[in-house]
């Protein structure tokens, strides 16, 4: 460990905090924080680059599920913080007593190449960090290749999004983009194009998930936009058997993500 610090006045307690409260600080310094076992392993497992690891001994306890190498990461400042310190930094309420800053990193359209038979969600004009966090799990679960996040300001390094997707922002292909953007790259790569709705006739479980596709879903409070509904190859929608008319966008995510698992392990893949 490179040093030990106690003082809430620290500059770099000071400056943590900054960036677990304010977009505007991650964004500037391109900068974030990871609070957790599993998210900080996770950010390391898939390139994310540490710049400061701070750990509270304490609280903090291996996870031999989520392998955290201290001894492998080669240059990194590591901090022991007390625990009034570790608390004054933690967005979580269940501390586990180890949380690492690290450097953005985004994906491009233009740096993406699909998959064969590839899978993406595209989420236009979604907003709240929670929603976002959950979609990611479900994303990461369902074998999804890629997240395009059409028209939104959410900060993908929001500490909610980090929490509630449980790191799996980190195993994802999240690639904010525009929807004119988005348009032209469906369309250069051949994907279908399906977009969910409640207005249709088309039920979600007809669509052929099999082959290279991309499903588009919109914000809960006003769906998807004219331009994706009237640029859909088919608009597809869930079945609503009771008195409301939509679904939380996570659950609609994750019932037809699901839907693509089921098709594509029967052996039916194109």
């Amino acid at each position: 460990m490179d040093s030990y610090i106690t003082s809430l006045q620290n500059s770099l307690i000071k400056e943590i905090v900054r960036l677990q409260d304010k977009s505007a600080q991650r964004t500037s310094s391109g900068t974030f924080v990871v609070e957790g076992r599993r998210e900080v392993s996770l950010a390391l497992a898939n390139g994310f680059e540490p710049l400061h690891l701070l750990v509270c001994p304490e609280i903090y306890a291996p996870e031999p599920h989520y392998p955290i190498p201290l001894q492998n990461l080669q240059g990194l400042v590591v901090h022991q913080v007390s625990i009034s310190v570790y608390n004054k930094m933690a967005y979580r309420g269940n501390a586990e007593g180890i949380l690492m800053v690290a450097k953005s990193k985004w994906l491009t359209l233009p740096e993406f190449v699909p998959e064969h038979n590839t899978l993406i969600v595209l989420l236009e004009g979604v907003e709240k960090p929670g929603n976002l966090g959950a979609i990611l799990r479900t994303t990461d679960a369902s074998g999804v290749h890629a997240i395009l996040l059409c028209n939104s300001r959410v900060d993908v390094f929001n500490p909610n999004v980090i929490r509630s997707s449980l790191g799996c922002v980190f195993s994802q292909k999240v690639i904010p983009c525009n929807n004119q953007d988005a348009m032209r790259w469906i369309k250069h790569h051949r994907c279908t194009l399906y977009a969910a709705s409640p207005d249709t006739v088309h039920l979600y479980s007809n669509a052929d998930l099999r082959k290279p596709c991309v499903v588009a879903f919109g914000a809960e409070d006003v769906g998807l936009s004219s331009e994706w509904l009237q640029a859909a190859d088919t608009v597809i929608k869930i079945p609503m058997l009771g008195q409301i008319d939509s679904l939380n966008v996570g659950a609609s995510v994750a019932i037809i993500a699901f839907e693509a698992v089921r098709q594509r392990q029967q052996g039916l893949i194109q």
